[in-house]
């Protein structure tokens, strides 16, 4: 069958969560190092690493791994005093060390299984740890998935331009030819658009519309883009 076009998801929050019991992991890994750490903290921490250029480190696992491992030494070290180059890096380390297993989303599932049907092809790009494959594994998505992209094998932070290329190069398309769905608006939605791509913002608690192409689930997603 002669494809459609890419789809690109985002994977955390969007196609997966944490499974029931491990939702803490990252803030429990943030508070094994530094006693400073709460749950604004890592909002922060987040924000910060977005765009991160981390490309020297991310040349194998073995020296990426050894990147976050000394990242959460400095962590330990710092206490309060945390500068931005070391508050970008934390969250990538926390991704490669902390990452809880992970569970399907209840719509995912079904939303792949379409659109995969209707002829597109899918992938997910994603700011996650050097094992994105692994992880999702055991949630039975990766039966649908034909590229799985992540920041650390790139070496570049959604919404960085160059993580979204990397997708298209390594599926084989052009931006004009994809679709990214996410539910971050910074990362999933203007950063992808800021590539050329086209974007779909999953919104689903939303009460107000903040991109021109929202939906409330990932069925509201491949409906529209099944059209």
């Amino acid at each position: 069958m002669r494809t459609r076009g890419l789809v690109i998801f985002d994977a955390f929050n969007t196609l997966v969560t944490s499974r029931p019991g491990y939702q803490g992991t990252f803030l429990a890994g943030l508070t094994a190092v530094n006693e400073h750490a709460s749950a604004d903290l890592l909002t922060t921490l987040n924000a910060a690493s977005e765009g991160l250029d981390h490309s020297d480190w991310s040349t194998s696992r073995q020296v990426y791994s050894e990147w976050t491992v000394r990242t959460l030494a400095s962590l330990a070290q710092a206490g309060a005093a945390l500068d931005r180059e070391l508050a970008s890096r934390v969250v990538p380390a926390l991704e490669q060390l902390h990452q809880a297993p992970m569970a399907a989303l209840p719509d995912a599932a079904d939303c792949l299984a379409r659109l995969k049907d209707a002829g597109f092809s899918l992938a997910v790009c994603s700011n996650w740890s050097w094992d994105l494959g692994a992880d999702l594994a055991g949630t039975g998505l990766v039966r649908w998935i034909d590229v799985l992209v992540t920041s650390a094998q790139i070496g570049y932070r959604k919404p960085h331009p160059r993580i979204y290329q990397a997708t298209l190069d390594q599926a084989g398309f052009g931006a004009a030819d994809a679709v990214f769905v996410g539910d971050s608006l910074r990362t999933d939605a203007l950063g992808p658009q800021r590539a050329g791509i086209r974007s779909v913002l999953l919104a689903r608690d939303a009460e107000e519309q903040i991109h021109p192409e929202q939906v409330a689930s990932l069925g509201d997603a491949a409906r529209l883009l099944l059209g």
